[in-house]
């Protein structure tokens, strides 16, 4: 990766001990990497482990394969970076494994047996096809008590408010193909991401993904992000979806929040669009500002049209929790059935849902934000979706 973007570390400058002791350290995890014959052994926990020690062990592993202080990366010598990565590939496969509870009882059953076996490979999936048939999930993914699905990462959706990137594949095969830019796969590889506070600093989180594409990843997070954030994402995505480092084991890529849906548990499900091995000038300066990406000139790529409608509306936010946060008067600037775009003067930094209520119109809905900017006459824009009623247009 070019490291000529990277933010300047306010690590100590004695570079020489630095790196050596960076040495000791990542010499005695590659040996046991290398020598490693499970998984267990590769991440360096019992069997017994829970899947938040899983978690924490890849991510102190991680932490040591790819240090934050970039000059350390730059004076290790090129055998030792093969190793490096070959060894990130490894950790990345345990952890994929391991924190997957189907997985994870076939490995463990397999690794029990006298003969040979493999664990489940990364690969893409098929190319859905639209004359495909849906088929059904299986037993273990439906909770009949509560009427809910579970895809493999255990995500729990409602029928009321179903994430975009979780669609069940009935629902995705009716989706007009020509929106989307590039094939987008089903896909769960770890994830390691990482970004900037203006408060905190720096931040990483490690997940997993649900899909990937060339023009981007969507996963699910605990940390909140902010619309237009740019953050440092590094994967084991498979080469032929890559537009560089394709002899690597760890793909580097910064990416923009594009997309953000609230789950019922705490985490949200986001949608990274990538934008280059290298971050936009200003991140160098203010790495914790919002960005916006340059706007969309192919065809049109929204489900359904929209109108300029200026109408005032009153705007409720609310957290996670489902309680009222604050509330404010707007004006809408464009409409469609199934969403609209506000102009309002301060919405809270944080919030999870909207409610729109419109009295001229007799309307008021429940709303997801999908994009939030600020303009140049000082106001904020809020573009929604709603999640239950449609707009009478």
């Amino acid at each position: 990766m070019n490291n000529s973007g990277l933010i300047k570390s306010s690590a100590p400058l004695n570079t020489g001990k630095l790196i050596n002791a960076y040495y000791l350290e990542a010499e005695y995890l590659l040996e046991r990497i290398e020598g490693a014959s499970s998984h267990y052994q590769t991440l360096g926990v019992e069997r017994s482990a829970t899947s938040e020690e899983v978690i924490q062990a890849y991510q102190k592993s991680v932490s040591v394969l790819h240090p934050s202080y970039h000059k350390v990366r730059a004076a290790v010598p090129d055998d030792m970076l093969v190793r490096i990565d070959s060894a990130f590939n490894k950790v990345s496969q345990a952890f994929s494994v391991l924190t997957n509870s189907k997985h994870r009882r076939q490995y463990d059953v397999e690794s029990r047996m006298p003969k040979s076996y493999s664990t489940v490979p990364l690969e893409l999936p098929p190319t859905v096809r639209p004359n495909d048939r849906p088929t059904e999930p299986a037993k273990e993914e439906v909770d009949n008590n509560k009427g809910v699905v579970e895809d493999a990462l255990h995500i729990k959706v409602s029928p009321q408010l179903r994430p975009v990137f979780t669609k069940d594949k009935a629902s995705a095969e009716k989706e007009v193909v020509e929106r989307r830019r590039c094939e987008r796969f089903k896909l769960t590889v770890p994830a390691l991401i990482a970004g900037y506070e203006s408060s905190d600093g720096k931040w990483q989180e490690v997940t997993k993904t649900i899909d990937v594409s060339r023009m981007g990843v969507a996963l699910r997070m605990r940390r909140r992000v902010k619309h237009g954030l740019v953050v440092h994402v590094t994967l084991p995505l498979p080469t032929k979806l890559r537009s560089h480092g394709f002899s690597e084991a760890g793909y580097n890529m910064y990416a923009i929040v594009r997309r953000i849906e609230p789950l019922s548990d705490g985490t949200r499900v986001v949608g990274l669009e990538f934008i280059g091995a290298n971050p936009p000038g200003d991140y160098l300066h203010k790495p914790w500002a919002t960005f916006r990406t340059q706007k969309w000139n192919g065809p049109e790529r929204r489900r359904e049209k929209r109108e300029t409608l200026s109408e005032p509306v009153s705007v409720e936010y609310f957290d996670e929790a489902m309680q009222v946060i604050g509330c404010e008067p707007g004006m809408t600037e464009d409409v469609s059935p199934g969403g609209v775009r506000i102009c309002v003067k301060a919405a809270p930094p944080e919030f999870d849902y909207v409610r729109v209520t419109c009295p001229g119109r007799s309307f008021h809905g429940m709303a997801i934000l999908r994009n939030h900017w600020s303009g140049t006459d000082g106001s904020e824009r809020l573009c929604l979706q709603f999640t239950d009623n449609k707009w009478p247009v």
